[in-house]
């Protein structure tokens, strides 16, 4: 595969692999939809770094694909555009999602996950809603890097901080896993984003999946497949997903982008 964006640190120079594939799983519509920024543009890769956005359409919703298309497209836009606006990387971040999610509540009846990871200057910047998971692959271990907006997650942050001694943690897929925040929303108000530089290292990989991966296969056996393939890395994670055999597997998507 052809280099695409290239990094430098002491004057050595290394450079950014780009890496996807997608299934549509057990589902009659791929409601997943993502993007890479043009790496192949130094000028634009001088200015914004490398990006890679991903959203994953709300099955429970109509237009699900619409409002992921319409998700992606307008970030990767507003984040482009607004550079000179807002130079700062985390605030046009936030700037971006908010007018992504402008964008899917236009679309009408319709929801979606977002995550955007951008890597400029050796510093990993993302900024995430909803379910799907942003990971740093590092040393042969998976660590995860955002937050999910679910039930299960606010209601562990509850009993944590001691809100309640009733809480009850629904073990169940179909409670445990609802949003509390995705695109489409009225008001969009809780965002996972990251404020503080998040430095990136040579061997480091940056992985973006919808839900239609980690669901199905453990973060352990992602760092497995990860250590032990080639090129076709996001293909044999896909692979590992399907091999479970789930008759209602979601759509898959896997987004890698590897310093090397």
């Amino acid at each position: 595969m052809g280099k695409r964006n290239t990094l430098t640190r002491n004057d050595e120079p290394h450079c950014i692999y780009p890496y996807n594939a997608q299934n549509l799983g057990s589902r009659e519509e791929q409601q997943d939809y993502f993007s890479f920024s043009d790496m192949f543009n130094k000028e634009e890769t001088a200015l914004i770094g490398s990006v890679a956005v991903l959203a994953d359409g709300m099955g429970g919703l109509q237009n699900g694909s619409s409002a992921s298309h319409a998700a992606v497209n307008t970030f990767i836009n507003v984040f482009r555009n607004s550079v000179y606006e807002i130079p700062d990387i985390a605030e046009r971040l936030y700037f971006a999602v908010q007018k992504a999610n402008e964008a899917v509540k236009a679309v009408g009846n319709a929801g979606s996950t977002l995550c955007a990871a951008a890597i400029k200057d050796w510093k990993l910047y993302w900024v995430s809603v909803g379910d799907s998971r942003i990971y740093l692959y590092r040393h042969q271990t998976l660590r995860q890097l955002n937050t999910e907006h679910n039930l299960k997650t606010a209601l562990r942050y509850m009993e944590k901080n001691g809100a309640t001694a009733d809480i009850v943690i629904p073990n169940d897929k179909q409670h445990g896993d609802m949003l509390t925040s995705y695109l489409g929303i009225p008001k969009l108000e809780e965002i996972d984003i990251n404020h503080d530089e998040f430095p990136l290292f040579l061997g480091d990989s940056v992985m973006i999946c919808s839900d239609g991966l980690y669901r199905a296969v453990s973060d352990e056996e992602m760092a497995h497949i990860l250590t032990n393939s080639d090129e076709n890395v996001c293909e044999n994670l896909i692979d590992a997903a399907l091999r479970k055999g789930d008759i209602n597997q979601d759509n898959i998507t896997v987004m890698l982008m590897d310093i090397d």
